[in-house]
């Protein structure tokens, strides 16, 4: 997928058509660069337009290639003016933009694209921290919701390096499990009482030797 063409596809054709300059789309281009499909490019660029309307975006565009035309232009050296028998008029004062440097221009341009960077950066630490959350519950099917919560609420708490300090952690949280299962299992074996009964209060009551002896002291094998 060429993500560039998508990205401005998908401003023709679901966000009203906008054109923004090759220097926005491609920021958005490296700001996306993981996304594996269309409908994912899709909907990023729906919680951008959310954020940023592209409709104002544009409108920045506009105005940083205005800007730089108009610095084009005072680039350009001034014609020689032919000698005139009267005098010639006064000189147009200074323009606001005279005095913009290239490095001036950069440093709008890259003021006004911080703001969408930062809120890319963020979209995407979210979606790594869901998918790293449904990888956890994966490795707990089965548990109750208290272990399952108590898991996710130490992950929260915890950074990672690397998608291999998160595997670490992940292959740790499996085995904590599994240990956590057995214990369980053994810890049920040996309740099942051969002679008991329920009392008046709902305690379990376990008969005495001398009652069993009692009950089949008589009977003969």
């Amino acid at each position: 997928m060429n993500i560039k063409e998508s990205i401005k596809t998908l401003l023709q054709t679901k966000f009203g058509g906008v054109v923004l300059s090759e220097a926005r789309i491609e920021q958005f281009a490296k700001g996306l660069a993981n996304v594996k499909d269309e409908a994912e490019l899709e909907s990023q660029l729906n919680v951008v337009n959310l954020v940023t309307p592209f409709a104002a975006i544009k409108s920045e565009d506009d105005r940083v290639r205005s800007q730089q035309a108009e610095l084009e232009k005072l680039k350009k050296p001034a014609p020689t003016p032919t000698p005139q028998p009267e005098p010639t008029q006064p000189e147009p004062a200074p323009t606001a933009t005279q005095g913009l440097s290239i490095e001036d221009i950069n440093k709008v341009i890259s003021s006004a694209l911080k703001p969408l960077a930062d809120s890319v950066a963020g979209l995407q630490g979210q979606k790594l921290v869901t998918d790293r959350k449904t990888a956890i519950l994966a490795k707990l099917d089965g548990a109750s919701e208290d272990y399952k919560a108590k898991v996710v609420r130490d992950f929260g708490y915890m950074n990672f390096a690397d998608d291999n300090a998160f595997g670490e952690f992940l292959g740790h949280v499996e085995s904590d499990y599994a240990a956590h299962v057995q214990t369980l299992a053994e810890s049920s074996l040996g309740k099942d009482a051969p002679f008991a009964g329920v009392g008046k209060d709902g305690r379990v009551l376990e008969a005495s030797e001398a009652e069993i002896e009692k009950l089949f002291g008589d009977i003969k094998v």
